[in-house]
């Protein structure tokens, strides 16, 4: 056996070895993962024993950290809107900067019990279609993404969230699997939008661990938005609110994008660092 104490110490430099910047926070959270530790037991019982049994465990988890991959991974689902969302490697992991785009659209919404009608491109997850879901309570959606292994991911997250009813999903590139003849009232998408010349200055948590597919678009990381700008409008009634995450650097280009295929009513919201991180065009 070994103290609480010793084995966050041990582990914590494992992984600042290892060039991981959190090291502390994900040695308490992978201890606690294995070991019936709570947040108080790390400040006033670090010496309890954590049995031999336990610490085999927890290290299969700290060498999963090692090679960097994602604490979302490793512990096999992440936090959205306060609702818990299964990931995998087939998918990005929801991460906070996102739900900028759900306060801008719920903004955006003037009746919030409408029955509205909405989609999601490169679903994922599902995490933007899913939270919409759950703030609208009459509003049914379809999540579109290229990948049928992400799709599996998606479809398990509605039936965990018991919003299966209301949302379905399909394999589509882009726009190429929905019917035309739909049209959307809230159409919303964190696509690709990293550039190529970007990939050295990647940590290796993304790099190496989620799927390149939902990452890159192009060399300049806009191919994607110059595809939805010339293709969505015939999806789009005169009232749909498009929402689009955004690389913080990217407002201007993707703003151009849009402007030049005629869409003159964009704003741009801040995510809660501060940094441009949507775009909501009507």
């Amino acid at each position: 056996m070994t103290s609480l104490v010793q084995l966050r110490q041990d582990i914590n430099k494992l992984l600042e070895e290892g060039g991981i910047e959190e090291a502390d926070l994900d040695a308490r959270l992978l201890i606690s993962e294995v070991a019936d530790v709570s947040d108080i037991d790390f400040a006033i019982n670090p010496d309890r024993y954590i049995t031999d049994d336990e610490t085999t465990k927890i290290m299969v988890l700290v060498k999963k950290r090692q090679q960097r991959i994602p604490m979302s991974q490793i512990f096999g689902e992440k936090e959205f809107w306060s609702l818990n969302f299964k990931v995998s490697s087939d998918t990005l992991t929801p991460r906070p900067d996102s739900e900028t785009l759900i306060e801008a659209t719920l903004k955006a919404v003037s009746d919030k019990k409408a029955p509205l009608k909405i989609l999601d491109l490169g679903t994922g997850t599902g995490c933007l279609l899913l939270t919409l879901l759950s703030e609208l309570p009459n509003s049914v959606g379809v999540g579109a993404d290229i990948s049928d292994a992400a799709l599996v991911i998606a479809n398990e997250n509605a039936s965990s969230l018991n919003l299966n009813a209301r949302a379905s999903f399909i394999i589509s590139n882009w726009f190429e699997g929905i019917d035309d003849a739909q049209k959307f009232d809230i159409i919303i998408s964190n696509p690709p939008y990293i550039g190529l010349f970007e990939k050295p200055d990647l940590a290796p948590e993304v790099l190496d661990h989620e799927p390149h597919i939902a990452l890159f678009a192009g060399e300049d990381g806009l191919d994607d938005y110059r595809l939805i700008a010339n293709n969505v409008k015939r999806f789009m009634k005169s009232s749909t609110i498009l929402v689009l995450e955004i690389g913080h650097l990217q407002a201007k280009a993707v703003t151009n994008i849009f402007n030049h295929a005629g869409y003159q009513d964009v704003s741009i919201h801040k995510d809660l660092g501060g940094r441009d991180r949507c775009l909501v065009i009507t």
